[in-house]
């Protein structure tokens, strides 16, 4: 599942993953922050299903905690929640939040930072460099690998359609020589 603020760009994100689907899933994208309301569910073929949450933070829905705690606390076959974060602003007070309740939980979860195109590389390399040590020294279900990604230019979601791929079992790891 994705969880993140509002319009820290889960469904962009979600629409880019499935940018070369030959089905061609539709996911809905809005301007407005805090457009999706309830958990949106994708599924890919019978292989797994992606899960848009609402955001929380700025407009979040009124259920957002009731919602999305009984959806993550009541799934054992969640594989992997992805917060995703801003790349131009970096972890902000309700990302703290966000985590904690993950961590809490013990859910398995891993950081992409998003809108990587908007950012100076002076700008992301500081939040890169932030999030990596607040995952060092503050996390324990944290994956040590953070993603980038722009759903605009497509950078780096190739990277994490096969890593999603792989979590959900869908993509074994070769082995080199």
């Amino acid at each position: 599942c994705f969880v993140g603020r509002s319009n820290v760009g889960k469904s962009s994100l979600i629409r880019a993953l499935f940018s070369l689907s030959p089905d061609g899933v539709e996911v809905r994208v809005s301007k407005t922050p805090g457009h999706t309301k309830k958990m949106n569910f994708f599924n890919v073929g019978k292989y797994f299903t992606l899960v848009d949450m609402p955001g929380y933070g700025y407009r979040a829905p009124q259920d957002f905690v009731e919602m999305v705690e009984a959806y993550l606390q009541g799934r054992p076959n969640l594989k992997r929640t992805f917060l995703l974060v801003d790349g131009v602003v970096g972890l902000q007070k309700t990302d703290h939040i966000g985590i904690e309740m993950l961590e809490e939980f013990g859910i398995p979860y891993v950081l992409v930072l998003t809108k990587i195109d908007r950012a100076s590389k002076g700008v992301l390399l500081k939040n890169v460099l932030e999030i990596q040590e607040f995952v060092k020294e503050k996390t324990q279900g944290c994956f040590p690998q953070l993603f980038l990604v722009s759903s605009l230019k497509y950078s780096g979601v190739h990277l994490l359609r096969c890593f999603i791929a792989h979590v959900t079992g869908n993509l074994p790891v070769v082995e080199g020589n």
